[in-house]
């Protein structure tokens, strides 16, 4: 019987992804959002370029990088609270120091922005959950997410909308898990049910507290590389 709890044991274990490293970045991005108002309640979309700046810890040595990309989100309020929920997805390329191509790609959530009274400012706290692509291996962070952001109206392209844009800033800190060789796709794979089943089951948020586009998004990120636009 003690061998076979050892057996069991063992086996628990080796289900657990190991803990491989840690990531610390620092985020820019420069964005529109369009607002639309209900009574007190405020909706929006995000759409702007998102630069990260960085450094992996992988076996104990250090791995700084630099990438840039875009990043898309949706966002939900009240503006007699001033309280702000917002999701938002991210992918960016670029190259550590000493010249090895990077891709990082996920998503964040912020639960606890808290706006300003001139609803052009706000800055709040949340988690963060990104698939780092990086010599043919491929790992999971996971970790906190802070952020704050300004800008200013301007003239909106939907007469029914307010458009403000406007600078973030971020920082987020968490652990690298190693992916399994059996669990990573391809660039050409299509990712499978089971793959995007297994990511909404590690992601550290309930599927359904995401937009649904949204989490379709981020879970096709997570899975796989996205090819870059033809004139990047």
């Amino acid at each position: 019987m003690k061998t076979a709890r050892w057996i069991v044991c063992l086996l628990l274990l080796a289900a657990v992804p190991a803990t491989a490293g840690t990531l610390e970045g620092r985020g820019t991005a420069d964005a529109t959002a369009v607002l639309y108002f209900a009574g007190t309640q405020v909706t929006g979309t995000l759409n702007g370029t998102f630069s990260l700046t960085g450094q992996l810890v992988l076996e104990d040595e250090p791995v700084p990088f630099t990438a840039a990309g875009w990043t898309t989100g949706e966002g939900e309020g009240d503006t007699a609270t001033l309280d702000v929920n917002a999701w938002a997805t991210f992918a960016v390329r670029g190259t550590t120091d000493d010249g090895r191509s990077l891709v990082v790609q996920g998503g964040l959530s912020l639960s606890s922005l808290t706006a300003d009274a001139t609803g052009t400012a706000g800055s709040g706290a949340g988690t963060f959950f990104a698939t780092i692509f990086l010599d043919g291996q491929q790992y999971r962070a996971h970790g906190n997410a802070e952020g704050s952001a300004s800008g200013g109206f301007v003239p909106p392209e939907d007469p029914y909308s307010m458009e403000l844009k406007g600078q973030g800033s971020f920082t987020l800190t968490g652990t690298l898990a190693l992916v399994p060789s059996g669990e990573e796709e391809t660039a050409s794979d299509s990712p499978s049910e089971q793959t995007h089943a297994s990511l909404a089951a590690a992601l550290p948020w309930d599927e359904g507290a995401w937009p649904e586009a949204l989490m379709a998004q981020l879970l096709q990120l997570l899975a796989q590389v996205e090819e870059p636009d033809e004139e990047e």
